[in-house]
């Protein structure tokens, strides 16, 4: 396993409507990118991560609502949701999760959203990518509730000391774009304290571009960037900063060799 697994990434959304996917998943192979995990965040966007990866042989597909979005559906979105995740290339339910920042949906009614996809991964065994803003204690607290046990924090942005509860969970720790960025010290400290064999890497494209590509266009090629600064941080080389996550993703999304 010698390419990039890029484990998030939105190759539906529409800072790409003008742009052929088969083109930006060419352009990232060049860049060692080999696998990619295609993350819807509503249901529109779910359905068409789900054609792609039966297009792709090496597209993956992430399907869920957003915390932010969940206010536009109801009962009969959810049982859409079920019976789209009987697709062999869905690999994870997400992204999914609590969104304080954004002060637009109620938390009550993301947290009712949050625990009925969570019964869904639980139903189809499968883990959970989540979103998590300025609601980390709450999402570890429903997490643990729900024995959440299989899963993933995506672009995780939150402190070493909550790492390590979600690490204790048996979760995954995700690092995007913004570990490059030259305010995230604290970040890289995460990066640091997270055993090799819970780190993954992605790039949430095309949100979060690494340096030295910060504020323009995110692409799933520039995941480079993000895997060379985690290897720098733990000391070992690129390639096997590769070998290891792409290896731990493998494994998280249950995807056999």
């Amino acid at each position: 396993m010698q390419g990039i697994f890029d484990t998030h990434c939105h190759l539906m959304s529409e800072e790409y409507k003008d742009e052929e996917t088969a083109l930006i998943l060419e352009d990232a192979k060049f860049s060692g990118v080999q696998w990619f995990n295609n993350v819807g965040y509503d249901m529109e966007s779910s359905k068409k991560a789900i054609q792609a990866a039966n297009e792709f042989d090496f597209v993956y597909a992430t399907i869920g609502i957003h915390p932010t979005d969940v206010a536009r559906y109801g009962t009969e979105d959810l049982k859409d949701l079920d019976k789209l995740l009987n697709n062999s290339k869905v690999i994870a339910v997400g992204e999914i999760g609590l969104d304080y920042y954004h002060k637009h949906v109620s938390h009550d009614l993301q947290k009712e959203w949050f625990i009925k996809q969570l019964h869904l991964a639980k139903k189809h065994d499968l883990p959970v990518a989540i979103h998590c803003r300025d609601a980390y204690e709450e999402c570890l607290h429903i997490l643990k509730t729900e024995k959440i046990k299989k899963g993933l924090m995506h672009c995780y942005s939150g402190d070493a000391e909550m790492a390590k509860k979600f690490l204790d969970l048996g979760f995954y720790i995700s690092f995007s774009g913004t570990v490059t960025f030259k305010n995230a010290s604290q970040l890289r400290e995460v990066a640091k304290m997270v055993p090799l064999d819970k780190i993954l890497v992605e790039t949430d494209a095309p949100y979060l571009t690494p340096d030295p590509y910060r504020g323009q266009k995110n692409y799933p090629k520039y995941i480079a960037y993000t895997v060379a600064q985690i290897a720098k941080i733990k000391d070992i080389p690129v390639s096997e900063m590769i070998r290891i996550t792409t290896k731990n993703a493998f494994k998280v999304f249950n995807i056999k060799e």
